[in-house]
């Protein structure tokens, strides 16, 4: 990096110094977002059917039944 840069960078009021700062950020931001919108797999596959998470998925829904029936139970002795 050219240090003649820096030097002149560090004689310039603030307001000048921020300025050159924010576009600084806001261009690599920019950079960033390009990189990630170009790598970013625009097609999306069909996920994998396992017989294991169909049957979690099946699972799931009673298993917060009997937590919700649990709950209300506590919460009921609580109330009397």
């Amino acid at each position: 990096m050219n240090f003649q840069f820096i030097k002149n960078l560090q004689n310039k009021p603030e307001p000048v110094k921020k300025t050159i700062m924010w576009t600084g950020i806001s261009l690599m931001m920019f950079v960033i977002f390009l990189f990630w919108l170009f790598t970013f797999p625009f097609q999306t596959s069909q996920p994998i059917e396992d017989a294991r998470l169909a049957n979690l998925t099946k699972e799931v829904p009673s298993a917060w039944q009997t937590f919700k029936n649990q709950f209300d139970s506590i919460q009921n002795l609580w109330q009397k």
